[in-house]
């Protein structure tokens, strides 16, 4: 209801004007019967259609025309109110072209003038009915416009978002892919290489204890060097796999930020929270106990966001420093003003001390785990993990 309303001020606002107009005319000849009802009829039709004029667009030129012949038997014979109808007509039949037409209205106090009217008043109702005529068909039309041009935009940007949360999520999901192809090409790798290099040693000792079995009795001399045959070629196949085993190991930073990538991607996809991971560090610079430290407690961090923060975005940060390295794990929550140290934060703390690291926790605007831990293992170091 409220909607429909607004949707027609403009014609309740004319309607009143035009019907106030009307009154304040016959007021003025209420001595003479002939005269106020002559106002009547005129001003009751120039009142239809100019009410109509915005009711009806289908016929809206017709009604102007309408109005116009009351109008204009007015302006001769009731000019008090005529000068004011001719006014109307002028902005309606304008109303659609540009506002300098609008102007054109003034063209009534030459016409006020000539009939000897007020032209004072004159000029202020006809500068109200400009404004309204202007605030109807100007300004809120540009504003409609707008509106509508924000409404498009706004749908825009919604339909880019999720295009590209899509194409985000498409991206990740290739990239956990790409990451179980590369693991099972590892493990590829490892079964053929430890085919290729000890199948055949296996099966070769196999073929000689099977003989060693048969000549054992009637050959001991023949079966004893074959016997050691066998444990020679078993030793040389046991030095083979360790190896392989040192060849073909994933290095441990490698498997730590495939781990902490999932961790990331795993944020987004279930519980919708950006994570971010930044690692500046070279390969070869920060030990495997180490990467197991940065592993674990960046788990419990985020674990820990997860189910206590409400946060958003999560970022994780690692960057080699000279003999250190410092990593980073912050949340954008509701932090804590008091933080207990609970199993959680105990582990993480107690990881830390064994490496001689430090570990420092900021709870206020958010979350914030601070880790400095050496770069490399010194002697008599634990190997961090509870």
């Amino acid at each position: 209801m409220e909607s429909h309303l607004r949707s027609f001020y403009f014609v309740l606002v004319k309607f009143v004007g035009i019907l106030s107009l009307v009154c304040w005319g016959i007021m003025q000849t209420l001595d003479s019967t002939g005269l106020a009802g002559g106002q009547f009829l005129l001003g009751a039709l120039f009142l239809l259609c100019s009410v109509m004029t915005d009711i009806d667009k289908k016929h809206r030129n017709l009604w102007i025309v309408g109005e116009g012949i009351p109008a204009v038997i007015a302006v001769f014979l009731f000019p008090v109110i005529g000068v004011y109808f001719a006014g109307i007509v002028f902005l309606d039949a304008v109303s659609n072209l540009s506002v300098l037409y609008y102007l054109g209205s003034y063209l009534v106090l030459f016409l006020a003038y000539y009939k000897n009217l007020n032209t004072g008043l004159c000029f202020l109702i006809t500068s109200f009915l400009f404004l309204l005529y202007l605030q109807n068909y100007k300004i809120i039309d540009w504003y409609k416009k707008i509106v509508g041009e924000n409404i498009e935009t706004e749908s825009q940007l919604k339909s880019d978002m999720e295009h590209s949360n899509v194409a985000h999520k498409n991206e990740m999901r290739e990239s956990r892919l790409r990451h179980d192809n590369e693991l099972l090409e590892e493990k590829a790798r490892i079964s053929q290489a430890l085919h290729d290099k000890l199948g055949h040693s296996i099966n070769g000792s196999l073929y000689k204890l099977e003989a060693v079995k048969v000549l054992m009795d009637k050959k001991p001399d023949e079966s004893q060097k074959i016997l050691q045959e066998v444990i020679d070629n078993l030793r040389g196949s046991m030095d083979e796999i360790r190896v392989i085993i040192r060849n073909e190991r994933p290095d441990k930073k490698r498997m730590a930020l495939k781990s902490l990538q999932a961790l990331c991607s795993e944020c987004e996809e279930q519980y919708n929270i950006k994570a971010t991971l930044d690692v500046q560090a070279d390969d070869k610079e920060i030990s495997e106990n180490i990467w197991d430290i940065i592993l674990d407690n960046a788990f419990e961090a985020v674990t820990n966001a997860l189910k206590y923060s409400k946060c958003t975005e999560i970022s994780i940060s690692i960057t080699a420093l000279g003999e250190v390295v410092r990593c980073v794990i912050k949340d954008n929550g509701k932090g804590s003003e008091n933080v207990i140290d609970g199993m959680g934060i105990q582990g993480m703390k107690q990881r830390v001390r064994n490496v001689k690291g430090y570990l420092d926790i900021e709870s206020m605007g958010g979350f914030t785990i601070n880790m400095i831990l050496p770069i490399k293992k010194t002697e008599g170091e634990n190997n961090g993990s509870n």
